[in-house]
């Protein structure tokens, strides 16, 4: 099925005929390292949903590329928007998309800084009524399995997965010359204006050395699957539900 904004209003009409699933994506143009593109959080999940769009029903939104991005705002090329924006921004479009007879929503979000400003739009969005958003933290929620068996190092921000990913999906855009390994460790959450660079020295945390384009292309071709495996439920009118005992 072509992207949402591919389809003139004619098609639209008939294409909303035939699925219940709309997929909202959300990412960040934010500092990765000096050695990840800025996009990296849109990148990601739009590779991600090509597979949605080439191999399902459901209608695949347009990307939201900026995101909540505070941490990083010190290192240029950043963009970050008021978290009061983003979220009434996020519940006007779940809300338009609802208005057109979807009962699901799958927001695949690139970007954590996102992450609970959809969860509080889902919630206006949904009240009162039969339809859901399911919201997918791809990095965190996808691949656990390959992650696990084949990542090096500590999953983080421009770390081996991250750029191990983007190696397998844009290979051109990773700078291999300008890795650096960064690991500040927290007990606690740690909320400083002041700080952030002392938490996040160059937008990394992680050890981006160990990447591969062969690691990156097992945790994405996972998480295209779970994602496929996620949209075929939805369809048959089913949520992501697992009753224990």
């Amino acid at each position: 099925m072509p992207y949402w904004q591919e389809l003139t209003h004619k098609q639209f009409v008939k294409a909303c005929h035939e699925t219940e699933v709309a997929v909202l994506m959300t990412g960040a143009l934010e500092a990765h390292g000096d050695h990840l593109p800025l996009g990296s959080d849109n990148l990601l999940p739009a590779y991600l949903a090509e597979n949605v769009a080439a191999k399902t029903k459901a209608l695949v939104l347009p990307i939201i590329p900026f995101g909540e991005s505070w941490t990083f705002e010190q290192h240029e090329g950043t963009v970050t928007v008021d978290p009061a924006t983003l979220l009434a921004f996020y519940g006007d479009i779940m809300g338009s998309v609802f208005h057109h007879g979807f009962r699901f929503i799958v927001a695949l979000n690139g970007h954590g800084g996102n992450s609970s400003l959809l969860q509080l739009a889902a919630r206006k969005a949904t009240m009162g009524s039969e339809r859901s958003v399911i919201i997918v933290n791809w990095w965190t929620d996808l691949a656990k399995d390959v992650k696990q068996s084949i990542l090096e190092t500590p999953e983080g921000h421009a770390a081996e997965d991250e750029t191990s990913e983007m190696m397998h999906i844009r290979p051109e855009l990773v700078d291999k010359s300008s890795y650096a390994v960064s690991d500040v460790r927290m007990k606690y959450t740690i909320v400083s204006a002041r700080y952030r660079e002392e938490l996040f020295p160059s937008a990394v945390h992680g050890d981006p050395t160990r990447a591969t384009p062969e690691k990156g292309k097992r945790i994405m071709e996972r998480a295209a699957e779970e994602l496929l495996e996620l949209i075929a439920q939805l369809e048959r009118g089913e949520l992501p539900l697992k009753k224990v005992g």
